[in-house]
């Protein structure tokens, strides 16, 4: 199976959007922005990285929009494509690709008529409002209780914890967080800080999300929750395992959305909510994504 990704990238317009299509001379023809994976590469950072190469656009991710699947000289290949919106960057030409577009959404799908990538654009022109992400992360793997400090607050992360906390540095990056909440807990902490250390950005604190504070204010830190989801900016909130189900639960409540039947996600996994303004000015969901550890736990 050959794995690539890719994205549709779009930028607003003065009405509307735009969408950026590229032109491959070795086919003549004119797609949207995927390319190949590396080895090992998550799809979703493969994305961005082929978005940016073949664009020139440093974009921010939104949400996973669909899976294109066929076949190229009697290969299986299968695409993910994620709603990407251009924040800046320039276009250089290279042998791949020797020029773009920028194109009305009527006018794109025109030039791919006929092509699996029409496909993919219509997964993004079904709901083209702007978005932002809410990352509800759980902590890095940080060992066994049993062998941390005396004070489980102050657990820090192990070595696979470490890994996993700088392996979330280019993906916040995709994201563009702009703001980082964090359990009152190390490993919480520790978790956000290659991030927060490379944009110098604060990290701040919220005992509301530890499983301490949520065991005892629930309804607390379900409010807490939809205020930032309602700040409408591209958001990280660290928490706890036994807190995550909960906070999950809750907000799709609030915003009135169906909630995953499997709530709980591994270490080092995060659960994205990808939000647009509706018409009661509360946030509708877009779509619930699950994003599992990009260093997977031994």
């Amino acid at each position: 199976m050959i794995e690539a990704a890719g994205g549709v990238v779009w930028r607003p317009a003065d009405r509307g959007v735009e969408i950026v299509l590229v032109h491959r001379p070795k086919y003549d023809d004119w797609s949207l922005p995927k390319g190949k994976l590396q080895a090992g590469e998550p799809p979703v950072l493969g994305a961005l990285r082929e978005v940016k190469e073949e664009t020139g656009s440093d974009v921010r991710l939104g949400r996973a929009l669909g899976k294109l699947r066929y076949r190229v000289n009697g290969s299986a290949k299968r695409v993910r494509y994620w709603d990407m919106v251009a924040t800046s960057g320039d276009f250089q030409a290279c042998d791949e690709i020797d020029a773009i577009e920028w194109l009305t959404p009527r006018e794109a799908r025109r030039r791919l008529a006929g092509t699996q990538y029409q496909e993919a654009l219509d997964w993004f022109l079904a709901d083209p409002r702007p978005s932002w992400p809410l990352i509800l992360l759980r902590h890095a793997t940080a060992g066994s209780a049993s062998t941390g400090p005396h004070d489980d607050a102050r657990r820090p992360l192990d070595d696979q914890g470490v890994a996993q906390a700088q392996a979330l540095e280019p993906l916040l990056a995709g994201y563009q967080v702009e703001a980082a909440w964090s359990a009152d807990v190390t490993r919480c902490l520790e978790t956000l800080a290659p991030y927060a250390t490379s944009r110098k950005l604060a990290v701040r604190g919220q005992p509301l999300i530890s499983e301490t504070g949520y065991r005892a204010g629930s309804k607390a830190a379900h409010q807490w929750l939809l205020q930032a989801a309602a700040e409408g900016r591209s958001t990280v909130v660290c928490s706890q395992r036994r807190a995550v189900p909960g906070l999950v639960k809750a907000l799709c409540a609030a915003l009135d959305a169906p909630s995953p039947r499997e709530l709980s996600i591994p270490k080092g996994g995060a659960w994205v909510f990808h939000l647009a303004w509706g018409a009661d000015r509360l946030p509708d969901i877009l779509s619930l994504e699950r994003l599992a550890p990009l260093v997977a736990a031994d």
